[in-house]
């Protein structure tokens, strides 16, 4: 399971950092001394990062190792990451590690030392026990589970990589939301005959890259569009439940609950999820063609 998340997550978060207007640099190894300032974000694969001074803004890391003895003004996001802390480590958004280790471990009395929100994924607890019990239901609950799991990390990731153009894209679904329904569907069945096409066409050469192509950007237009939805659902049951001090992470992570009760409620489940799916691609593709659709936004 470890290598297959940093395969997916390095897959999802290199391409989006490149072609996106976000503040990451691509480092393989970078030391900031303690009197120094990093103005950038940080994005590394299996890289060697040593914090001792101040950061601006967030750190994620895939593999490699991080000891932290300063501050991150951003989130931290580790994916099967070495992470060593100091005593004067200080993370002001919130600390995501998903597999790895975290020395010394992080206890819940140390809030001012890491940042509003600490979660550790453990890959050998959730193989050695949720994983193993699922399978041995011989149900759908252990893919179910899966699938959660990685909905809830792409999208939390692909928000820390881009989080202007998903707040901008939350608030356009807000003020158009009945648009958005109607060019989801649209856009479901433009996909569904190009697939169609393109699959007749992959007999001959031609057909093969462009099916590769149309599958690809349904991936990310998809990816966005979950993310956003994710964000939008954990912001507006916040405000329902009067819930204040919640970070975007947070609202992330309940919007992939939501999903998670979708997954496995009856009969009502499969058909709510079929329109928020439809919302989730007129989200993506609403949002990359907002300003030929004339689709206002205030952000990114």
């Amino acid at each position: 399971m470890k290598k297959l998340v940093i395969l997916l997550a390095a897959a999802l978060i290199i391409p989006g950092v490149l072609f996106s207007a976000s503040d990451y640099k691509m480092v393989k190894e970078l030391s900031v001394a303690a009197d120094e300032s990093y103005p950038h974000s940080i994005l590394s694969w299996g890289g060697t990062i040593e914090i001792n001074g101040n950061v601006k803004g967030s750190v994620i890391l895939i593999g490699g190792s991080l000891k932290l003895e300063g501050q991150v003004e951003e989130d931290v996001i580790c994916v099967s990451t070495t992470i060593t802390l100091g005593e004067k480590t200080l993370i002001t958004g919130d600390f995501f590690v998903i597999g790895g280790d975290v020395k010394p471990p992080v206890q819940g009395t140390v809030k001012s030392m890491v940042g509003r929100e600490y979660l550790n994924f453990n890959f050998k607890k959730i193989e050695n026990t949720i994983i193993p019990t699922l399978a041995d239901t011989r149900t759908m609950a252990f893919l179910k589970i899966v699938i959660i799991f990685f909905w809830f990390i792409v999208t939390l990731i692909l928000f820390a990589v881009i989080p202007r153009k998903i707040n901008s894209a939350e608030e356009i679904f807000e003020k158009h939301l009945l648009k958005l329904g109607f060019i989801g569907i649209l856009s479901l069945v433009t996909f569904i005959f190009s697939l169609f096409i393109f699959i007749v066409l992959s007999f001959v050469i031609i057909g093969i890259p462009l099916l590769f192509i149309l599958l690809i950007l349904y991936f990310i237009t998809f990816l966005f569009g979950r993310t956003v939805m994710f964000y939008f659902i954990g912001i507006k049951l916040s405000r329902r439940l009067n819930l204040k001090k919640i970070t975007p992470a947070v609202f992330i992570m309940i919007g992939a609950i939501i999903y998670a009760l979708l997954k496995f409620l009856p009969i009502v489940g499969p058909v709510l999820l079929i329109i928020v799916n439809i919302f989730e691609i007129g989200i993506g593709v609403s949002f990359f063609f907002r300003k030929k659709l004339r689709l206002d936004t205030t952000a990114g």
